[in-house]
């Protein structure tokens, strides 16, 4: 082969390997008060209160477990929200942040999609949230900055260390190039969900 030809091709080589990257979190912008929480790989932004506990869902089960009782010891009101947090690992979850009374959560997941609309998933869900319990489901379709979503509201009974409660979530469904990302904010305050659900970025 002509050295030239070698060097050249070289070159290119590098330059394309160069190129590539690693797939990147997109940004968003936190309002005062709030800080960002992304993920790489599983491709979200979204801002939470500052001051919020965010729980690592990284490991198996026993590292989540060892995770949860330190938490726990050093803030007993966290109790139902470790609950929550496991539910929350278990299924996969890449995000779950609790406030420091343990009332307030938030909680992200992304997962490949059966479904094909969002309709379809409501369609599946709302069944699905009867079975365990769950009253006063209402459903809402809305644009978000990150595009067109789901907003479904509802009432949720847990089982807890300190015996059932009744929680309310408010979640939000968004569909893009197959995947499912669903935001769940557990909390009294509408505006808190609305907030968080506004800077929440997919990629």
């Amino acid at each position: 082969m002509n050295p030239k030809l070698s060097v050249a091709l070289a070159v290119a080589i590098v330059l394309l390997v160069g190129c590539g990257s690693d797939p990147k979190a997109p940004e968003t912008t936190a309002p005062p008060g709030y800080t960002v929480a992304d993920d790489d790989g599983a491709g979200f932004a979204v801002a939470i209160p500052a001051n919020w506990k965010i729980v690592s869902l990284e490991g198996d089960l026993s590292d989540f477990n060892r995770t949860a009782n330190k938490l726990r010891a050093e803030n007993q009101k966290l109790g139902t929200a470790m609950v929550l947090a496991r539910e929350v690992f278990q299924a996969g979850g890449k995000l779950f942040a609790v406030d420091n009374e343990g009332t307030a959560s938030v909680n992200m997941t992304v997962d490949k999609a059966k479904e094909k609309t969002l309709d379809e998933i409501m369609a599946a869900t709302k069944p699905a949230l009867g079975t365990v319990g769950a009253t006063e489901i209402s459903d809402e379709a809305l644009n978000l900055p990150a595009g067109p979503a789901v907003r479904l509201r509802f009432k949720l009974p847990l089982s807890t260390d300190e015996g059932l409660i009744t929680v309310e979530e408010v979640q939000y469904y968004l569909l893009k190039d197959g995947k499912a990302y669903i935001l769940t904010v557990v909390s009294g305050d509408p505006a808190l969900a609305a907030t968080i659900a506004e800077t929440l970025r997919i990629r």
